[in-house]
C-alpha cells in the first residue's frame, strides 16, 4: 500500500498530468464561483434586516470556502468519474508498458459512477454533520474512515473495471478490502485539506491503478 502511494505521488512530476491537474483546478474554481453566486442570490432574495444582509455578503467568501472544505469527499468522487479513464491510460502506459491496453469503462460509465459515488459520500457526510458538531473528534475521525471506505472503494473499481468484468473486480475488492480502505482513508484525508483537495482525485486515480496492477501482477504470478 505505501508502495503504491508512493508511486502515486510520483504522478504529479509527469508533465502529461499537468492538463489534467489543470482541468481540476478550473473545475474547483467553477463550483467556487457558482456556488459564491447561488449565496449571494439567496442573501438578495431571502427577507432580512439589512445589517444582517450585508454582514451576509461579506461573509459569502468565506462560507463558500467553508461549503467547499466540507465537500471535499463529494468533490473528489464526482472528479474520480471525470479523470479515471484518461489519466489511468496515460500512468498505465508510462508506468507497464509490457501490460496489454485496457478496454477501458468510458466517460459516461465514469460520470455516472462519480455522479452515484457523490451522493452518497454527501449523504454519509450531512448524516454526520450532527455528530461532527456535538462531538467533532471522535465523529471527524468516523466520518475520514466512512468517506475512507466509499473512496476507496469506487476508485477501485473504476480502475479495475477497466481491465476486468464486475464479478472479479468485486471477488478482488473483497479479498483485498484492508488496503482499498486505506487508500480510500488517504484520499479522503487529502479532500478534507485546503489546496490539497485540488489534487486528491488525480492522487486517488493513480494510486487505485497501482494498486490494482499489483494485486493483478501478484494474482497472475
Amino acid at each position: 500500500m505505501f508502495a503504491s502511494m508512493g508511486r502515486a505521488l510520483g504522478v504529479f512530476a509527469s508533465p502529461d498530468v499537468f492538463g489534467v491537474l489543470l482541468k481540476a483546478v478550473l473545475l474547483t474554481l467553477v463550483l467556487f464561483v457558482l456556488g459564491l453566486a447561488g449565496l449571494e442570490y439567496l442573501v438578495r432574495v431571502v427577507p432580512l434586516p439589512e445589517m444582517a444582509r450585508q454582514a451576509l455578503e461579506w461573509l459569502a467568501p468565506v462560507m463558500t470556502l467553508v461549503l467547499l472544505w466540507l465537500a471535499g469527499g463529494p468533490v473528489a468522487a464526482l472528479f474520480a468519474g471525470l479523470f479515471l479513464d484518461g489519466l489511468a491510460g496515460r500512468i498505465e502506459a508510462r508506468e507497464y508498458p509490457g501490460d496489454p491496453p485496457a478496454p477501458g469503462i468510458g466517460l459516461w460509465t465514469g460520470l455516472k459512477t462519480g455522479v452515484t459515488l457523490t451522493l452518497l459520500v454527501l449523504g454519509f457526510d450531512l448524516a454526520m454533520l450532527p455528530l461532527d458538531v456535538a462531538v467533532p473528534g471522535p465523529a471527524e475521525v468516523a466520518t475520514l474512515l466512512g468517506n475512507g471506505l466509499l473512496l476507496g472503494r469506487e476508485y477501485f473499481e473504476l480502475a479495475a473495471l477497466r481491465h476486468l468484468p464486475a464479478d472479479k473486480v468485486a471477488a478482488l475488492r473483497k479479498r483485498y478490502r484492508t488496503p482499498i480502505m486505506l487508500g480510500g482513508v488517504g484520499i479522503a484525508l487529502l479532500s478534507m485539506l485546503p489546496l490539497l483537495d485540488l489534487i486528491a482525485p488525480l492522487f486517488g486515480v493513480a494510486l487505485m491503478v497501482h494498486l490494482f496492477k499489483r494485486i493483478q501482477h501478484e494474482t497472475i504470478s
